[in-house]
């Protein structure tokens, strides 16, 4: 069961990606994903796993690809995607949003903990965890309006 953790999350994190983010806007969204979701998922993972090593990947399986779980990168990819995607238009929702997606990206790393795929020195978790989350999502927040997403995401015409 614990294999399929992350194909399903992939999966999952996929069809959501598909159904919700329009075809006419869908390549726009990969490209924010890649760059900022699975680019900096391999950078994190090199920092923390293999230079700092507070954190590690475990029972990686078929998966495992130079020290690095080869559907993290693809998982952070869509996440970003949908992150971006829904990503309020109004200051006053931006922080609170932010903040909540990055609890979310804690509580995902305890899940995969549990689910034995992912370890980390306990200190790591959950301040200076957090405190990582919250600058990678303010990051790509402020990225992604920085180079041109007009007010409305739904009216856009790229």
């Amino acid at each position: 069961m614990t294999d399929l953790f992350y194909p399903v999350f992939v999966i999952m994190t996929l069809v959501f990606t598909l159904i919700f983010i329009p075809r006419d806007q869908y390549r726009r969204y990969l490209i924010y994903g890649l760059l900022v979701g699975g680019l900096g998922d391999v950078l994190a993972v090199t920092l923390y796993q293999n230079l700092l090593k507070v954190m590690w990947f475990q029972n990686q399986g078929l998966f495992y690809v130079l020290g690095h779980h080869a559907l993290s990168p693809v998982a952070w990819t869509l996440t970003v995607m949908l992150f971006l995607y829904f990503l309020p238009g109004r200051r006053g929702f931006l922080y609170p949003y932010v903040l909540f997606w990055a609890a979310c990206s804690l509580a995902y790393g305890y899940i995969v903990r549990n689910a034995r795929l992912f370890d980390f020195k306990d200190w790591f978790y959950p301040i200076p965890a957090y405190l990582t989350f919250l600058a990678w999502w303010t990051f790509a927040a402020w990225f992604f309006l920085k180079t041109g997403r007009s007010p409305d995401r739904r009216t856009e015409n790229e």
